[in-house]
């Protein structure tokens, strides 16, 4: 008769190679999700090319810390005294001067601007994005730094933001009475679901699943948060009765407009809806520079003034 003990070690050697096939294959597809997304985290800084007075406005260059002690930098653009100021926040891979021209036709209605970079872009220090987690607690020292200055007069300030800086504008406004309105061109609704749509972008030929699941796991171990709390819907719904304004490309891939319109249904009766035709992300300034500079200014005169 067999010795029972070979056979235990006969019949556990196979059961062992699956366990070490089934490890090294959740290991290694794992950690070539987890790079590939890491990899997008760290994004080459684009330059600084244009400046306020190239526009013929006069600034101020400016540092302050993030609520977390990241130091950030800014342009503090002074208007009319009286007016209100507007915080302008850019998206994920740009930098403060991406916003200029948007910056211009808002000075020339009075208005006082400060432009600033979100961490690990332009001239702000750190090292990685988190697509807006993170980045609210630089909103939130921009807004600090706001009520420091002499010169600013009290809040409520406007907040306008593209993007991942429109993201961030919802969330912090949604807990942070010094926003009295927000102007918020293509942000996402929750980043779970552009964590997801911007994979099979960039990665067509990756299967959705397991890769997505690896992926939010990696978010939730580099920022402590799983995605799906990153929510700028959520934040819409606590944004009322403040104003809201949205604008969104009827075309944009990235971004799809039925998230713009999941937003506005939760931001109630003060919320504004404006969807550009024809446009993809971020396109509707190009396509009609006066009518989205018009439409900006309106809105700002009638929440703030």
């Amino acid at each position: 008769a067999a010795h029972p003990g070979r056979q235990h070690r006969q019949v556990s050697r196979p059961l062992v190679l699956v366990l070490e096939i089934l490890f090294l294959a959740v290991f290694w597809t794992w950690g070539f999700s987890a790079a590939l997304f890491l990899r997008n985290t760290v994004l080459p800084r684009m330059p600084i090319t244009q400046t306020p007075e190239l526009l013929h406005l006069r600034s101020e260059t400016v540092e302050f810390q993030a609520t977390d002690g990241i130091r950030l930098e800014g342009w503090k653009i002074p208007g009319e005294p009286s007016r209100p100021w507007v915080l302008l926040c850019h998206g994920v891979g740009a930098n403060r001067a991406d916003l200029l021209d948007i910056a211009g036709g808002l000075h020339e209605a009075g208005f006082s601007l400060l432009l600033f970079d979100f961490r690990a872009h332009g001239g702000s220090r750190g090292l990685a994005t988190s697509f807006g987690w993170r980045e609210r607690r630089d909103l939130e020292g921009a807004l600090s730094f706001l009520g420091r200055q002499p010169d600013v007069p009290a809040a409520p300030h406007g907040v306008y933001g593209i993007s991942m800086g429109a993201a961030v504008a919802l969330m912090v406004a949604a807990g942070d009475e010094r926003i009295g309105a927000v102007a918020a061109d293509s942000p996402y609704p929750d980043l779970e679901e552009s964590i997801g749509r911007h994979m099979s972008l960039l990665y067509p030929w990756l299967p959705r699943e397991p890769f997505r699941w690896f992926v939010l796991a990696t978010y939730r171990l580099r920022f402590g948060v799983w995605p799906r709390q990153v929510s700028p819907e959520a934040g819409a719904a606590r944004l009322t009765p403040r104003p809201l304004l949205l604008i969104h490309g009827a075309l944009d891939p990235r971004m799809p407009v039925e998230g713009a319109r999941r937003i506005a249904g939760r931001g109630g009766t003060s919320t504004e809806l404006w969807v550009i035709d024809h446009a993809g992300h971020l396109e509707g300034f190009a396509l009609d520079p006066s009518a989205y500079r018009t439409r900006l200014i309106s809105f700002f005169q009638a929440a703030l003034l």
